[in-house]
């Protein structure tokens, strides 16, 4: 049995989540955790997929190699091991927005503080946007961050203040989910 991580994109059309699944169920694999994302006309998407052990790393290979043929898909793969595939997926505690004039480093500011903090983040979507005002920047990121809110919160107000931009930071409870 093996599993593996795939990195698959290409140019985004209707469709390719079916093709990359087909080409998947036809080897009887079975996908286990999935990130999908259009990004101004590219699709991405990775993917933990879980092989039975009647089929090999080389079959998977050339049904990807195929697949790639056919769709003008990038596909790369990388086996990982059974500990890595097993590991619980982080568990978002915290939703931070992000948003103000768009200029270089907002992403390094913010991101470095939630690492000097020892926060980690679960995911992240960033995206410039013209406005009446310029060009707007907006990151939204879901962080695992247990019980460091306050601290959380003082850092990246300070953050804010220093690079001119707004930061929100909302607890998740379950009844939000």
């Amino acid at each position: 049995m093996s599993n593996v991580l795939l990195s698959i994109s290409g140019r985004d059309r209707p469709g390719i989540v079916r093709d990359v699944a087909e080409a998947l169920q036809h080897l009887n694999a079975n996908i286990e955790d999935s990130s999908m994302t259009a990004l101004r006309g590219r699709f991405t998407m990775m993917l933990i997929v879980h092989l039975s052990e009647d089929i090999s790393l080389g079959e998977l290979k050339a049904a990807l190699a195929e697949l790639e043929q056919r769709t003008r898909l990038t596909v790369q793969s990388q086996t990982i091991s059974d500990e890595e595939a097993s590991t619980p997926p982080l568990e978002p505690d915290h939703v931070i927005t992000v948003h103000g004039a768009d200029k270089v480093g907002i992403v390094f500011a913010v991101t470095n503080t939630l690492a000097t903090l020892g926060v980690s983040i679960v995911d992240v979507s960033t995206q410039s946007r013209d406005s009446k005002h310029g060009q707007v920047y907006m990151m939204v990121l879901e962080v695992a961050a247990g019980n460091q809110g306050d601290t959380m919160k003082s850092a990246l107000n300070d953050v804010a203040g220093k690079i001119g931009i707004d930061v929100d930071l909302h607890a998740l409870d379950d009844a939000v989910l």
